[in-house]
């Protein structure tokens, strides 16, 4: 059985879990938590955080008036993580970290243009190769 649900069930629920990754992350950036340093698979958590975030901020906010907000407040948020842990005795301020998060946002949106490309392209626009 098939129930209809209203699209702004979908965009809640991604705004729930949107703002409950954002409250995981900033718990993760906070506590005391001893961090490699140099180029780690932590540059990669942050790819992946914030390539999550970004795709549950397009279901939860989604329009092309709000995307510029909508990535400005992302990257904010990593700008901030980095400041407070810039004061935080046991955390240090890394630039690798804001570059990483700028990176997941990126490869997101690069990925939603792709498949949007993707899909919008007719169905016979591709040559053969034989």
């Amino acid at each position: 059985m098939l129930v209809f649900m209203p699209e702004g069930v979908f965009r809640r629920g991604f705004r729930l879990v949107l703002w409950g990754c954002v409250l995981v992350v900033a718990w993760l950036a906070f506590a005391p938590f001893a961090e490699p340093a140099g180029f780690t698979w932590d540059k990669a958590n942050h790819v992946l955080a914030f390539f999550v975030m970004a795709a549950l901020a397009d279901g939860g906010y989604p329009g092309r008036n709000r995307e510029l907000p909508r990535w400005g407040l992302l990257l904010g948020y990593g700008l901030v993580i980095e400041l407070v842990q810039w004061q935080l005795p046991y955390r240090e301020l890394s630039w690798l970290d804001l570059v990483a998060n700028v990176v997941g946002v990126l490869l997101y949106v690069g990925l939603r243009a792709w498949v949007g490309w993707r899909i919008r392209r007719p169905y016979g626009a591709v040559r053969s190769r034989s």
